[in-house]
């Protein structure tokens, strides 16, 4: 969820529907131990409203990731996640997130390490069931052995990305053998999430102790909500969006591209009869004050 879930977009998740822990977007330790530290760190800023929040980093170094949990501390978050599941070619070909599947040396060097900078603070792993193929067995099995708080399964091989549906009887799986082991670890289910209601189902189903939403928050801004009210009109989803844009642009001015706002459009853009043609015109917008007319005009 890089570029999706910064301090922002988190504000507006909290004012519409709130969940019960906020993650932020993945950041590297490595950066942020190196000379690009300043511009980096900005990825983990949080208002006082976003608790709990769980930092979620990744990286190769276990040094860094012990510097990092110590620094993380001292900013006031809630957990920390390592990242061993994200699949993206260029994050494998490094050798970070979910290619730590195939080597579990450095897997257990850098939990190790976290765990030791972390003092006190809850520590997780956000993975997937294996790197090309399903290794429930061999890979989450390996993880609940580490003495994790808790252990998000992602419910797909790295190798399917989104393309299949999730596997939730794999997740169940990991739930038995976590039981079996006797092991304190959470484990927390994530893929294909539709909204709350959706997740406690799930919840109930496979035997879970939380559950994640990630892209179902592109469906519904309201994916949170505890009670489903009616759908959000027109008027309100506009004015939503013209809150987004306005906010991103007082936190990151021209630090951030206002390009990236465009992937959000799609949350708020939808379900009424012209949602089509705004969509199209905000997707030509160049600029911030050009995003906002349009969405103010579109009232």
């Amino acid at each position: 969820m890089e570029d999706v879930t910064d301090v922002v977009f988190r504000q507006i998740v909290a004012k519409t529907a709130r969940p019960d822990v906020f993650f932020t977007e993945f950041t590297n330790v490595d950066g942020l131990m190196s000379a690009g530290r300043p511009k980096l760190i900005r990825k983990l800023e949080f208002t006082k409203e976003q608790h709990p929040i769980v930092v979620q980093i990744w990286g190769l170094k276990p040094e860094n990731y012990f510097e990092v949990a110590k620094m993380v501390v001292a900013m006031g978050f809630d957990g920390i996640d390592i990242n061993m599941g994200c699949p993206e070619r260029a994050v494998l070909k490094v050798g970070a997130c979910a290619a730590l599947i195939d080597n579990r040396s450095l897997a257990a060097e850098i939990i190790e390490a976290t765990k030791k900078g972390a003092s006190d603070l809850p520590v997780s792993v956000k993975t997937r069931l294996g790197l090309r193929q399903i290794q429930t067995e061999d890979w989450i099995g390996f993880l609940l052995k580490q003495n994790l708080d808790a252990l998000i399964v992602h419910g797909r091989t790295a190798s399917e990305m989104s393309k299949v549906p999730a596997h939730w009887d794999e997740i169940a799986k990991v739930v038995r053998m976590r039981d079996s082991m006797e092991a304190k670890t959470f484990i927390i289910g994530n893929g294909d999430v539709i909204d709350r209601a959706d997740g406690m189902k799930k919840a109930k189903e496979y035997g879970v102790d939380g559950v994640m939403i990630g892209r179902g928050i592109f469906a519904d801004i309201a994916a949170f909500e505890k009670r489903k009210t009616a759908q959000k009109g027109k008027k309100e989803k506009l004015e939503i969006a013209a809150s987004h844009v306005k906010l991103f642009e007082k936190t990151w001015g021209r630090q951030k591209n206002p390009q990236i706002l465009k992937k959000f459009f799609k949350i708020y853009i939808n379900g009424f009869d012209d949602a089509s043609d705004l969509r199209v015109r905000l997707m030509d917008a160049k600029s911030y004050d050009e995003m906002t007319t349009i969405l103010e005009s579109g009232a």
